[in-house]
């Protein structure tokens, strides 16, 4: 009797599941990749993950090459299906921008990878490089610069922010090959992705506000954000990814960013995405990627290079103290939303125990994602000033432009977003704010 009582209650969550989180396009409008693209894709992920050291092979992806660069048809989710119980889905944008200036902010060793995927990635760390590299290189520099494709493997963690549907947010492994090489004419970066095991339980996040403002709490606590939900424990149980960032044939200052997903996620074992599902989730990243690749307020990837050694240089109590701003900062934005602080975040945000049991690298996360908004003129003026320096010697080690102020604890790196950091800056003293409101215990 009881097992059957747990096969209606599994079928009425997934019932549930469906109800709550729809999908944005029909099956019609689903359509299969062509063959050599597979067969491209499978050569690919073979080339990720432990002992998987077979040589690159060009010729093999010569029709998915073809595919990533050519025009289709609007509206169309293609998918590929291998047989194994993977959703899957394929997107693309065109980012104007050079390709040498798009990876000095997207892999550059000096700056944290989730920046320029701040809808997707909560936080990402490089964390082994196999052999015959020590370090993970600049693949700036590779470009052009050798005959025969240049590989690079390595091991990288990294925490997503929370999905769009039901709020979850995971953390897990990746096996990753980076590929530098030529393709015809095109100079083209191929990144490869494969899950290393089961990801961390699930657990409850909450979008404040619109999803494009990037402002997220994460709550540490398992489960789902979706009523009659918040008690599932979810997993990622497995993922594979490609994206190909390629030059345009006639036009040095346009890169195609190509992505293909594969994804397997839910509970008991039963995998609750669908394809468009996971086609929404590389939208939102894409429209993300290309919002703060094209940006005219972008900074100088030095500055921000110092900007993020900076924030790693904090001691655990000066990133603490930031997050008493950060506190009160998101409490503010909250409170400006329907419903105010109380709807829009959780028991969690009010615990003088979670924010002590921040982690360092969720603490430099944070302030790495509102350094990047202040330049874009995402945050507001009351955000601005976040971001502080350790103090006079520090400041004029890490950058020339940054000021002490009076009080002699943290001041500004930069003063304004949109400001080029080599232009200098009107100096400006800057004090911690004040104790946070009324609203928190």
């Amino acid at each position: 009797m009881g097992r059957y009582f747990n096969h209606f209650r599994m079928l009425g969550l997934v019932v549930m599941w469906l109800a709550v989180v729809p999908g944005i396009l029909s099956a019609a409008d689903e359509a299969p990749l062509p063959p050599e693209v597979v067969s491209g894709a499978e050569h690919l992920l073979s080339l990720a993950g432990p002992g998987n050291q077979e040589a690159f092979q060009p010729e093999r992806i010569a029709g998915l090459m073809e595919f990533v660069t050519g025009s289709k048809k609007h509206g169309v989710l293609f998918t590929a299906e291998f047989g194994n119980g993977f959703s899957s889905s394929y997107n693309e944008v065109d980012v104007r921008t050079r390709l040498t200036d798009l990876l000095q902010y997207a892999f550059n060793p000096a700056i944290p990878w989730f920046a320029t995927s701040p809808s997707s990635l909560r936080s990402s760390q490089w964390k082994q490089t196999e052999k015959p590299w020590t370090n993970l290189p600049r693949l700036w520099d590779l470009l052009g610069k050798a005959d025969t494709p240049v590989v690079i493997r390595g091991l990288e963690a990294v925490e997503n922010t929370p999905d769009i549907s039901s709020g979850g947010y995971y953390r897990y492994d990746l096996h990753r090959t980076l590929i530098v090489f030529n393709s015809g004419t095109r100079r083209t970066v191929i990144s490869i992705s494969k899950q290393a095991d089961v990801s961390d339980v699930g657990r409850k996040g909450y979008i404040v506000g619109n999803d494009e403002d990037w402002n997220y709490f994460y709550s540490g606590e398992p489960g789902l954000n979706v009523t009659g939900l918040g008690w599932v424990k979810s997993y990622m149980y497995d993922s594979a990814g490609i994206s190909v960032y390629t030059e345009a044939d006639q036009d040095p200052l346009l890169v195609r960013a190509a992505s293909f997903k594969w994804l397997r996620a839910g509970w008991s074992s039963i995998n609750m995405v669908q394809n468009d599902h996971i086609y929404q989730g590389m939208m939102r990243f894409a429209r993300a990627f290309k919002e703060i690749m094209e940006s005219p307020h972008l900074p100088s990837v030095k500055a921000f290079e110092s900007d993020c050694r900076t924030i790693a240089g904090f001691s655990d109590s000066a990133l603490r103290e930031q997050m008493t701003s950060y506190r009160q900062l998101l409490a503010r934005r909250a409170e400006k939303l329907d419903g105010g602080v109380r709807r829009h975040l959780p028991e969690a945000f009010h615990s003088e125990g979670y924010w002590q049991g921040l982690k360092r690298e969720e603490m430099e996360s944070i302030l790495v994602l509102e350094t990047l908004k202040r330049y874009l003129g995402k945050s507001p003026a009351d955000g601005r000033a976040l971001t502080f320096l350790p103090g006079p010697h520090h400041a004029r080690a890490a950058n020339a432009s940054a000021v002490t102020a009076p009080d002699g604890r943290y001041a500004r790196s930069h003063e304004c977003p949109g400001r080029r950091p080599d232009r200098p800056a009107r100096e400006r003293s800057a004090r911690l704010p004040s104790p946070p409101p009324h609203n928190w215990p």
